[in-house]
């Protein structure tokens, strides 16, 4: 309990040291900058809330950690290579059995458990996707306002990963995923970072959206190379379709 008292009053002083577009909270009426933590405590226990503390990396002792855990993710059996870019970092902090909806993210995801736990439901697209290519599409085309239909049959098509405090997984971009809290208040921190992979991921799918708006047919992302490859490229002039 002390602990996670600490984490909480370390969490309103970055909260603090973050501009106010970067902090998020559902069903808190409150600033993060002006409330102690034990309100926060209490507010999340009481309520179904959460609160996104982003980018984080622009505190300096927290660009420091996600060094050092890029640091270390280059050294596992991860083989995490220097080809990334836009390294990120987040805190999550959700009340007891508190649910994150069915979602993707275009970013290569880290998870961490910090205090509490969860379990993670993710769908492993590259085997048996549970979206369409045309959902991934519209969600490229609207990162920050997309949000996926969730199908009770889908839950079959979904791995349980369960994480308590020090443990973490990965999940690829775009792979599906939702999260169930455990019975206390969670804390969690989150890498992420894009690659040319993704980054190519992403412009052949919007590719392939305007080029479905103009009425063309057109190859799923992997079904060419070469499709790819010139998709891509033509990525700059094709999007205009998309944001016209």
């Amino acid at each position: 309990m002390e602990s996670r008292n600490l984490l909480l009053n370390e969490i309103v002083i970055a909260s603090a040291e973050l501009p106010t577009n970067l902090l998020e909270y559902y069903t808190l009426p409150f600033h993060l900058n002006k409330l102690p933590y034990q309100d926060i405590q209490k507010i999340l226990i009481s309520q179904q809330s959460w609160i996104i503390l982003r980018h984080l990396e622009i505190i300096p002792r927290y660009n420091r950690l996600m060094k050092q855990v890029l640091n270390e993710l280059k050294l596992s059996e991860l083989k995490i290579s220097n080809n990334f870019f836009n390294p990120a970092s987040f805190l999550f902090i959700s009340s007891p059995n508190f649910v994150t909806p069915f979602h993707i993210d275009p970013e290569h995801n880290f998870l961490f458990q910090i205090t509490g736990e969860k379990e993670v439901l993710v769908n492993d697209a590259s085997v048996a996707p549970l979206i369409s290519s045309s959902e991934i599409e519209d969600f490229y085309a609207n990162e920050f306002g997309y949000s996926l239909n969730f199908n009770p049959d889908y839950l079959s098509g979904l791995t349980r990963i369960k994480l308590a405090a020090g443990e973490g997984v990965y999940i690829p971009f775009t792979f599906p995923h939702m999260v169930l809290n455990g019975n206390d208040i969670s804390i969690s921190y989150s890498l992420t970072f894009r690659t040319k992979m993704s980054e190519r991921h992403r412009r052949v799918h919007l590719a392939n959206r305007a080029l479905r708006i103009l009425g063309l047919k057109t190859n799923k992302y992997g079904e060419s190379r070469f499709g790819d490859f010139l998709k891509s490229q033509l990525f700059p002039l094709l999007n205009l379709v998309n944001v016209r």
